[in-house]
């Protein structure tokens, strides 16, 4: 296809407001919006980097699709973001719970939509218990054998999550240095809103942002992005339902 220069040029300066920041909004997506042929350049442009463009509200958003993708967060990113003595198997341990959080809203990844307003952090404390409980229920070598085969470290998420104290203190007491599951709760959520994916709604209520809620209903329950994660996470719901 042969596209105008003002059109290339366009498509290539919302790239790089993309690129530099993630997003971009207002005037630059009536624009994108309007015009068929910045839309499929752009697009084109945000393909050959891994990535995809998800259109949430007023805002256009560029998500990585791939490890690879130069936009993709990096463990050492995330690690720092934890704090300094933390490990990768620290930051799988916050991507599961994270997991589990957007799980609740959409019953386990089973629904189309939300079922749910919010979440608070001692719900979502016992979803965690829950789910670890579940993941104990796996042998050692069933845990070690779908590590491999999902590339995610199940037995490192087990053991890190056993070894925090589990506390139920005040959200106060809870934020500072303590070394138990609430306060790591509350690194996860500081690193949620830091990428926009929940929103506080209320005093200790949060709930999904707009651009969560859409890749999460466009993108990610299929098994092409979660590379079955999740139906090993929730097997054991599938089998009580059985």
């Amino acid at each position: 296809m042969n596209y105008e220069q003002q059109d290339i040029v366009k498509a290539f300066q919302l790239y790089t407001r993309l690129a530099a920041q993630g997003f971009i909004a207002e005037e630059d997506v009536e624009y994108y919006l309007m015009h068929e042929d910045v839309q499929s350049l752009l697009e084109q442009f945000v393909h050959y980097v891994d990535a995809i463009l998800v259109h949430a509200g007023d805002v256009l958003y560029l998500v990585p699709t791939a490890g690879l993708s130069p936009f993709h967060i990096k463990n050492e990113q995330v690690r720092r973001e934890i704090g300094a003595n933390a490990v990768n198997a620290d930051v799988y341990m916050m991507y599961f719970c994270i997991l589990v959080f957007i799980g609740e809203f959409y019953n386990s990844y089973q629904s189309a939509g939300t079922q749910r307003d919010f979440l608070t952090m001692n719900e979502w404390l016992d979803l965690v218990n829950i789910r670890m409980e579940t993941l104990g229920q796996h042998s050692p070598e069933e845990l070690q054998q779908c590590a491999q085969e999902l590339q995610y470290n199940w037995p490192g998420i087990l053991e890190k999550w056993n070894a925090l104290n589990d506390l139920k203190e005040s959200a106060a007491n809870q934020k500072g240095n303590t070394v138990s599951r609430l306060s790591f709760l509350h690194k996860v959520l500081q690193f949620m809103f830091k990428e926009n994916i929940v929103i506080e709604i209320g005093s200790g209520e949060y709930a999904l942002t707009e651009k969560t809620q859409t890749i999460v209903q466009r993108y990610f329950m299929e098994l092409d992005y979660n590379r079955g994660i999740l139906q090993f996470m929730y097997q054991y719901d599938e089998r009580r339902e059985e």
